[in-house]
């Protein structure tokens, strides 16, 4: 904040609040209006919380940094506008804003200008520390656990979304309940990979893919596969190796100094940051040593992808749920 010269950071996206304060708290998922649930003061260093508990906050944010929501957003606003080292600020960071909440800002805080706060988000949160590693290992284990539950489980007769409850299931097992988007269980027909599951049921033979990732404490990863129900079939063998080829070129490129759109022009790609949650990456973005990315391929009816971490030669898978081993 001293470097971009931002007295007041609101910040309206989960992800980000999460970073900053290291709070974990139960948010909705998905797109939703900006309101404001953390503040950062560049004044006093403080984090303010949209909380009406302290469970999941950590101790070093005491109860008086804590304010309640309101369905009047004036009342929303007053407890982060009237916290010490806020009146007379300058430039306002925010990763969101809709037109009546900047219409209030700027009214409750007059002078101040409002400027991108979701940039100075990103460059912070992009690289990772040792510390922010070792929790995206961690849930890139209960992924891993989870993606071999739903292996485990498939069988002629099962449905899509069965498979998808099975993983659900098992990721709560492991004490995690919020998924890092919903679980795509799908069959392939006619070499497409499917975008949601359904009730089909899964016959013998059939390649289904698999999609899914968790949010354990926070931290994000995800993996991808697909796999035969029952015993694989010769004429899919040749797909596997058109997609073995094609994701080794592909993690082969995956290092410091490759902009994210080379890759993603390689093909059906998926890339996108993650940590604390999903991070976005523009084409133009490089990537970056102790970066963490998700990257899928879809490449010959087949759907494969690792979470990465991005080292200073190339890349070390953080997920490792097993292939399928094709002679």
């Amino acid at each position: 904040m001293q470097e971009r010269d931002v007295d007041l950071l609101l910040l309206g996206r989960e992800g980000n609040a999460r970073y900053v304060s290291g709070a974990r708290r139960l948010w909705l998922g998905g797109t939703r209006a900006f309101a404001p649930g953390c503040a950062v003061v560049r004044a006093t260093g403080a984090v303010h919380l949209l909380s009406v508990t302290d469970d999941g906050i950590p101790s070093d944010i005491p109860p008086e940094q804590l304010y309640p929501i309101s369905w009047n957003p004036m009342n929303l606003l007053a407890p982060v506008v009237g916290a010490p080292g806020v009146a007379g600020a300058r430039r306002v960071g925010v990763d969101g804003i809709t037109p009546l909440f900047e219409q209030l800002l700027t009214g409750m805080l007059p002078g101040a200008d409002l400027v991108d706060g979701e940039s100075l988000m990103r460059s912070v949160r992009r690289q990772k520390s040792a510390a922010d590693v070792e929790a995206i290992r961690a849930a890139a284990a209960v992924a891993d656990d989870a993606m071999a539950a739903v292996v485990d489980a498939m069988r002629p007769g099962v449905r899509e979304i069965d498979l998808v409850g099975v993983f659900d299931e098992r990721m709560a097992a492991h004490g995690v309940t919020t998924p890092a988007y919903d679980a795509i269980v799908s069959v392939v027909e006619e070499g497409a990979v499917g975008q949601w599951s359904t009730d089909r049921v899964i016959d013998d033979g059939d390649l289904v893919t698999i999609s899914a990732g968790v949010l354990a404490d926070g931290w994000e990863a995800s993996v991808a596969r697909t796999w035969p129900c029952g015993e694989l079939r010769s004429e899919h063998r040749s797909s596997w190796a058109q997609w073995w080829s094609a994701w080794n070129a592909l993690v082969d490129r995956a290092r410091p100094g490759t902009p994210v759109g080379e890759i993603r022009d390689a093909g059906e790609v998926d890339l996108h940051g993650v940590g604390a949650s999903y991070e976005v990456l523009a084409d133009d973005d490089v990537l970056e040593p102790d970066t963490v990315v998700a990257l899928e391929l879809r490449h010959a009816g087949i759907l494969g992808g690792e979470t990465l971490l991005v080292t200073a030669d190339g890349c070390e898978p953080l997920t490792r749920a097993p292939h399928v081993a094709v002679p």
